[in-house]
């Protein structure tokens, strides 16, 4: 029997290497997928059997008709595997459901909100009925237990208000919270000196397209000189997306093969200012691509990361991803999609929790007019609905 294994990065392409070498009544005898040379990526491996040379191993017709009757023909695999997607996309919730779901959940939230506030020994417990309206809302865009305790605490110490109590514990609740937003300085982009900023974050989160919003206002808007690198090998021409972008805006563009290759960049590009990196999207639970990320910091070279994070996630998933991203070394967190979420009590969590500086807003698809510099009352603005 001839037995072959094929590698590729995709199983579609591994399955056309099978069909091209052994024919298209090929068997696959078995697949696995294992971490790319390097750990950058995956590698899927298909090990596959040429089903005519049955017949030229001296196996009589018989028993090679009966083996090829046992096992699964590639059709018959892929047929079976389009049946199982058909399903699987016929039980995906519709946008309706979705958001059907998330109303459920609100208004469980503010169930669980009254509850708590009749439940003894907790701060929420008989709130003056002039604090209510300020921890409602608080709640609702997701500010998490402990800071609404120690602000609930906080706001019990206040002395009475003479009148107009809700517009009181509303100014003093926003006061004590801007003394807690953390915003990072701006960076330290000088003549004569190269600062390299690179983004990482999960996949999804616009990475790429923030790259794109920085190189723009800082080129065209601050008048440096800008350069972007692109460490994003792994989706199908990412870099020929950011390199046309990056021509349209007369920014010298490098694809990077290695992180080697930006100990090269200052000589590449002379008299530039800001080097831009984009970096390949890593999934939290990437183990293997997280290490890699943390090599590149180990380049002789003062880079900072900086975190991406959509706020249309939950909170639980943006904690994880801070967490698992803290082993790079992180120096700010960055927000996109801004416009299109409802809460934003955890940009205000994650940094307090994390003692991390917010430095970028996305709010938008257009560039570079959609992304801003993060500050306090951008924050409060879209927390109290200001």
């Amino acid at each position: 029997m001839d037995v072959r294994t094929f590698e590729a990065f995709s199983m579609k392409d591994a399955v056309k290497s099978v069909k091209k070498t052994l024919g298209a009544d090929a068997v696959i005898l078995s697949t696995k997928e294992k971490p790319a040379p390097g750990g950058k990526g995956t590698v899927y491996e298909v090990t596959a059997a040429s089903a005519q040379s049955d017949r030229r191993s001296g196996m009589n017709g018989a028993r090679a008709q009966n083996e090829q009757a046992q096992a699964p023909s590639m059709t018959t695999e892929l047929d079976h595997l389009s049946g199982q997607l058909a399903t699987l996309a016929a039980s995906l919730p519709t946008r309706g459901q979705v958001q059907a779901l998330e109303a459920g959940m609100q208004e469980l939230k503010l169930l669980m909100i009254e509850t708590l506030r009749h439940k003894d020994g907790s701060m929420l417990k008989d709130l003056p009925a002039d604090m209510v309206p300020t921890e409602r809302q608080l709640s609702v865009m997701g500010i998490s237990e402990p800071t609404m305790v120690d602000l609930t605490r906080h706001l019990r110490s206040l002395p009475a208000p003479d009148k107009d109590g809700e517009a009181y514990y509303r100014d003093q609740a926003i006061r004590w919270m801007m003394k807690r937003i953390k915003i990072a300085p701006r960076w330290n982009i000088m003549p004569g000196t190269v600062s390299y900023q690179g983004l990482v974050g999960p996949t999804g989160v616009g990475k790429s397209a923030l790259v794109a919003k920085l190189a723009a206002h800082y080129a065209m808007r601050e008048k440096h000189k800008v350069a972007v690198v692109s460490l994003d090998n792994h989706r199908l021409a990412a870099s020929d997306q950011m390199r046309i972008f990056c021509k349209i805006i007369n920014v010298p563009f490098l694809a990077a093969n290695a992180p080697e290759d930006l100990l090269n960049v200052h000589e590449t590009f002379r008299g530039t200012e800001l080097v831009l990196i984009d970096t390949a999207g890593v999934s939290p639970k990437n183990k293997a691509g997280i290490d890699a990320l943390s090599a590149v910091k180990e380049l002789s070279l003062p880079i900072d990361f900086h975190l991406c994070l959509s706020s249309t996630e939950s909170p639980a998933q943006l904690d994880h991803e801070v967490r698992s991203f803290l082993s790079t070394g992180l120096s700010t967190l960055i927000f996109s999609k801004l416009d299109e979420s409802w809460a934003y009590g955890e940009i205000f969590n994650l940094s307090k929790t994390w003692s991390l500086p917010l430095s970028f807003f996305s709010i938008g698809q257009q560039i570079p007019d959609d992304i801003e510099r993060a500050s306090r009352e951008r924050v409060i603005e879209r927390i109290f609905g200001l």
